[in-house]
């Protein structure tokens, strides 16, 4: 049979492989490309392609719904998304459910099953239930400890044939999977609580009770629930449980709130802890107290969930003192939920002791990390106010207790302020972390929130784990205790645990740079040395272009190779993030007593100590910086250089840059489109006066907005205490708005001799309108108003009589002609940013003019390669590039444009870029996406025919192959007097070398 699975997430993935164990043909559809898919997902599906499962990308076509027999649509996937509409018009598929699947699996499997579900404590309880009974069976265990989701680990073992080598599975049932377990059948299952988590998921608390509750509906006949009766939420849903069950507790009444809903009241309990003695970290000890209960056990066969006779082997009275080597309040629950599946399970109560006794915790639940100077180190998963309540229950500490806390929000925003309160009233001090570990983006806003309910006088907010652990042993005392705490533990815990055992370790002198030729290991390497440190860069490659550079700085050099003498010598190793998972880099490191850093190490090593200009938006960024440093240098500052041949600096460069040795530091920062990118690099490099040069449509892959790359660029606004604004771009100028005027400084073009313009319409930021253009100078840019009383600002430096070549320079009072070497209109605007900012900075008019005209250009900014014919190059790669440098080029003479782009904005910036391009006379597209969007063209499109295969990856768009083959069209069809441009990153890149 021929099976489409519609959706390739966390439950089609594990439905697809077992259909395909089964002998089907399936096709799995996915409206993602596979890149956006996270990389364990990436992973696992090259696992299947081997196995031969099928899989197509970016979205969902009717013949391959038509194509399939049958089909199982993911439960993720919207009810009214428009592939269902599609399932539905295609007529007569089988349609597969969950249900099925889980059915499937059941009868497949065969082996009795332990599901644990609810809010907190699953992982701690699988894994306890787990190492009492793997005293006796060969059990197999899936949880978050063991990053493996139970259906996706069931499936394996049915591929994989593993079954006939397990008698048990354990397994977690967390929100997200138990929709995928239906079919299931359990011989005992848990629910450890029902507290409110994740709600930003659900419609409202029942919903997210019922879900999590669902697992009663996958006990098989004669199996057991074990529920917690302190919890109340439980209590209330006793009454009309019709499935066999167990209540264990510790017979505590509590009260759960959330949004006006008040749950109290607790259940008559079973099984039961009393004369409970808390021992702090080193445990408790309790008396447990078993009154009569039913097992899963048949009272006439023996067997576990037996179909055929009526009865249930029972147990108890039992009582029996129990020692906990693991701490709190939390883990006796845990451990009488996991006492309690063994009894129902059958086992005596002296292997249940034994065992329970002998667990001695799991990672990332109260894990003891190290002690330094006599201060204890500890994590935890703990991440919303419950379980943090439950963590501190009956806890004490020697000392003082100094909470590190990472963002407590993931993909789940959750209540920071109420999460503040908690933790004031345990710890004596709280650091929170500014950065998300889910996500990895830095919330300054966040650690704000729970300093609001902390208390701003108990709090120290960081923008890291690492920041974090350092400054919390800067205030430890010997015989105090660190916890960190926070959901990084679970979702990010080996960049968790790695930023503390970092934080723990003290530099040394001698730091050897592995991978120090790449960009960010020669900036760490640098501003080690800047720092007095004796460093030794080591890379595999034998040659680059910064060997100079890093030689003049005094740098040593270990190339082709990593000498093992040079790294037993060391005493410390830095890492470059490329390479902190690197298996042979691990392992050449492994033995050595040297400390490891990385990147982050380096950055709070080295802090920023000048002033830093950084300049963002969507066009003219490289060239602006270009020109500001010509200005400071004009005027006697040093200003460092990075000396990379990159495009589109990101967060690590211009962090690491600002830090190299100067007087000013000017920074180009960068964005994917991604929310956080330039606040997270404007912060990490201390930008102090922050440039907006212009912002057009660029990056709206993946569903993205303009507003949200609006935002992105608009972050600038949040870190620089001054600014410099584009006011003849409507977008960037309404930044300012609500801000005090002495922050800003406007930049524009007063009057100009440019004409033919490339126009471009805008929308008035305010109502949403039309904007009016009463003079335009380039694309969007120019003078404008709209009805609703919104219109262009007053520049405070400005350029009069603008043409190509030049203009008149207007600050204030004074005036300066102004003659640029590199000619455009765009480079007016570009002139003018940097001009602002150098104003802005204190510098006098007169250096700012030897600046800019001193200033000779930037590679692959409308570089000329050739006067006959006239060859330019341009690494314009978006509609606002394209159109800036189309608009220089509208003078007499035949224009053919080779177009090397792919759009960051996927094919529908590719057509847009390509409708630019009809003004020119003849266009040969190199990249696959140049050609797939060059139909709107006609006749004026000339093919090569390496185009019609995907090269380049990323925004790269052609290969070094493309650009030659297309570059020698161009040239076999230009004649003397006509003008060749080259546009786009491939071009940038390969085709100055096929032209010589």
């Amino acid at each position: 049979m021929k099976v489409l699975v519609i959706g390739a997430g966390n439950a089609g993935r594990p439905a697809a492989r077992l259909l395909n164990h089964l002998n089907n043909r399936v096709l799995v559809n996915d409206v993602r490309e596979l890149h956006e898919l996270p990389l364990k997902a990436q992973k696992r599906i090259a696992e299947m392609e081997d196995e031969g499962v099928m899989f197509r990308f970016g979205g969902h076509s009717m013949e391959d719904i038509l194509w399939a027999d049958a089909v199982f649509i993911s439960p993720n996937i919207p009810q009214d998304a428009p592939v269902r509409k599609m399932v539905r018009e295609a007529g007569d598929l089988v349609h597969i459910t969950t249900s099925d699947i889980g059915r499937t699996l059941n009868e497949l499997i065969g082996l009795p099953m332990v599901g644990v579900a609810g809010t907190d404590g699953k992982t701690t309880t699988t894994n306890m239930i787990d190492h009492i009974l793997s005293s006796r069976y060969r059990t197999v265990s899936f949880s978050s400890l063991q990053d493996s989701l139970v259906i996706e680990g069931l499936v394996e073992l049915v591929v994989n044939g593993d079954i006939d080598d397990r008698d048990l599975a354990v397994f977690e049932l967390p929100h997200g999977t138990i929709r995928m377990a239906e079919g299931l059948e359990l011989s005992a299952g848990v629910v450890t609580n029902l507290t409110p988590d994740h709600m930003d998921e659900f419609s409202n608390y029942d919903e997210y009770i019922e879900r999590n509750f669902s697992i009663k509906d996958l006990m098989a006949p004669g199996g057991v629930l074990a529920l917690c009766g302190d919890d109340p939420v439980i209590s209330s849903l006793l009454d009309d449980l019709e499935v066999q069950r167990v209540v264990y507790g510790v017979g505590e009444r509590r009260t759960v709130e959330f949004m006006g809903r008040r749950f109290t009241g607790s259940a008559s309990i079973h099984v039961r802890a009393s004369d409970i003695e808390l021992r702090g970290l080193a445990g408790s000890t309790f008396t447990l107290n078993v009154s009569e209960i039913k097992t899963a056990i048949c009272s006439s066969c023996g067997a576990l969930n037996c179909r055929e006779h009526d009865g249930a082997v029972s147990v108890g009275p039992l009582r029996e003192r129990i020692n906990l080597r693991v701490p709190g309040i939390f883990n006796i629950e845990n451990a009488l939920a996991a006492i309690t599946v063994a009894l129902i399970l059958g086992f005596d109560m002296e292997d249940i002791k034994r065992s329970i006794e002998d667990f001695r915790g799991i990672r990332g639940r109260f894990e003891f990390i190290d002690e330094v100077d006599g201060v204890s180190v500890y994590m935890d998963a703990a991440h919303n106010p419950e379980s943090m309540e439950k963590l501190f229950e009956g806890m004490e500490f020697q000392g003082r207790l100094i909470v590190s806390l990472d963002n407590p929000d993931t993909l789940t925003v959750r209540d920071k302020e109420r999460i503040g309160r908690v933790l004031a009233e345990r710890a004596d001090t709280i650091i929170v972390s500014a950065k998300n570990e889910t996500t990895g983006v830095t919330d300054m806003e966040a650690a704000d929130e729970v300093a609001r309910g902390a208390g701003e006088e108990r709090t120290i907010k960081t923008e890291s784990v690492y920041d974090s652990i350092r400054r919390a042993l800067e205030i430890a005392e010997p015989g105090d205790t660190i916890l960190h705490i926070g959901p990084g533990v679970v979702n990010a815990y080996e960049n968790v645990r790695s930023d503390i055992e970092e934080a723990l370790k003290s530099m040394e002198d001698c730091v050897v740079v592995l991978g120090g030729l790449g960009n960010v290991g020669s900036l760490m390497a640098r501003n080690l040395r800047a720092r007095g440190h004796r460093v030794v860069v080591s890379d595999l490659r034998e040659d680059t272009p910064l060997v100079d550079v890093l030689r003049e700085e005094g740098i040593h050099l270990d190339l082709g190779g990593h000498d093992p003498e040079i790294l037993r010598r060391a005493r410390t190793v830095a890492i470059t993030p490329a390479l902190e998972n690197n298996r042979k880099i691990l392992d050449l490191i492994g033995d050595l007593d040297a400390e490891v850093i990385g990147v982050e190490d380096v950055l709070n090593m080295c802090p920023v100590d000048k002033p830093v200009v950084g300049v963002t938006g969507t066009n003219g960024k490289t060239t602006t910086t270009g020109m500001l440093k010509s200005i400071m240098r004009v005027a006697g500052m040093r200003v460092p250089e990075h000396h990379l041949n990159i495009q589109g600096n990101t967060e690590l460069v211009p962090a690491l840059q600002a830090r190299l040795p100067g007087d000013v530091a000017v920074v180009e920062i960068g964005t994917f489109g991604r929310r956080g990118e330039i606040r997270s690099s404007a912060m990490l490099s201390g930008v102090s006066v922050g440039v907006i040069t212009n912002i057009s449509r660029d990056h709206l892959s993946a569903g993205r907005r303009f507003s949200d790359y609006i935002e992105c660029k608009g972050e600038m606004v949040e870190v620089a205490e001054d600014l410099v604004l584009n006011a003849d771009d409507p977008i960037v100028a309404s930044l300012a708005d609500g801000l005090p005027r002495e922050r800003v400084v406007f930049y524009g073009i007063q009057s100009s001799e440019s004409g033919g313009v490339v126009p471009e319409g805008r929308e008035c930021p305010k109502c949403g309108k039309p904007l009016r253009y009463t003079r335009r100078t380039m694309g969007h840019l120019g003078d404008y108003q709209c009805i609703c009383g919104y219109l262009r600002p007053q520049p405070d430096v400005m350029a009069i009589e603008a043409s190509p070549g030049g203009f008149k320079l207007v600050i204030g009072q004074e005036m300066r002609e102004v003659r640029l070497a590199t000619p455009g209109i765009f480079n007016v605007y570009n002139a003018l940013a940097a001009a602002a900012a150098a104003w802005t900075m204190g510098l006098e008019i007169d250096d700012i003019v030897r600046g800019l005209e001193s200033f000779k250009g930037v590679p692959g900014r409308f570089q000329e390669l050739s006067d006959s014919p006239r060859i330019i190059l341009d690494y314009a790669h978006n509609p606002a590039g394209v159109r800036a440098v189309m608009q220089e080029l509208r003078e007499k003479g035949r224009l053919i444009v080779v177009n090397t782009v792919a759009s960051e904005s996927g094919i529908d910036g590719d057509r847009e870029i390509a409708a630019i391009l009809k003004d020119a006379d003849v266009v040969i597209p190199a990249s696959y996406a140049a050609r797939r969007a060059s139909d709107i063209l006609g006749d004026k499109t000339v093919h090569i025919g390496s185009s019609r295969m995907r090269a380049g990856g990323g925004t790269l768009g052609a290969s070094r192959e493309q650009v030659a083959e297309a570059v020698r069209k161009a040239l076999e069809l230009a004649g003397p007097d006509d003008k060749v441009l080259i546009i786009g990153e491939g071009g940038y890149r390969y085709a100055e070398e096929s032209i010589r």
